[in-house]
């Protein structure tokens, strides 16, 4: 099973990638997906669910001010997303559970991509360091959607 999916093919034909993801600060870290695809004619969206609620779904179009902090050593991004400016982490926080498996099936739906498709699985509970370098693949993936 991949460590981190790639971007793959749905059965609808659009391209996908999604990746386990934290979204961090305030209160609390949020783990769930971060979801990306294309269908054909409509445009690209992004969206996150923690496997209960979807906090954001919108076009790729929407999405602005990425930035990606050296601080976080290729790790995950900023960005303003639905008016508001979100932290996202590839890579786990301390002390915070994986996400949900369900929630990766929620995200598509609400995309509605098909969940049937290679390069996406859920990351089992890996330890510490080594959610390190499937965090900086997703960040590098996730850079050729969302360039800075």
């Amino acid at each position: 099973m991949s460590e981190q999916p790639a971007p793959a093919a749905g059965s609808t034909g659009s391209a996908v990638l999604a990746s386990p993801a934290w979204i961090i600060g305030g209160l609390r870290n949020r783990p769930g997906y971060l979801i990306t695809a294309a269908t054909p004619p409509d445009p690209a969206r992004v969206a996150f669910t923690d496997g209960e609620e979807t906090l954001f779904d919108v076009p790729l179009a929407e999405v602005s001010g990425v930035t990606y902090p050296w601080y976080w050593f290729g790790g995950g991004f900023k960005a303003r997303i639905a008016g508001k400016t979100v932290k996202i982490t590839f890579v786990k926080p301390n002390g915070m559970p994986s996400p949900d498996p369900s929630a990766l099936e929620l995200g598509l739906s609400a995309l509605g991509v098909a969940a049937a498709f290679q390069g996406v699985g859920h990351v089992g509970d890996l330890a510490g360091l080594a959610w390190i370098a499937p965090g900086r693949k997703a960040t590098a993936q996730w850079r050729e959607v969302l360039p800075a």
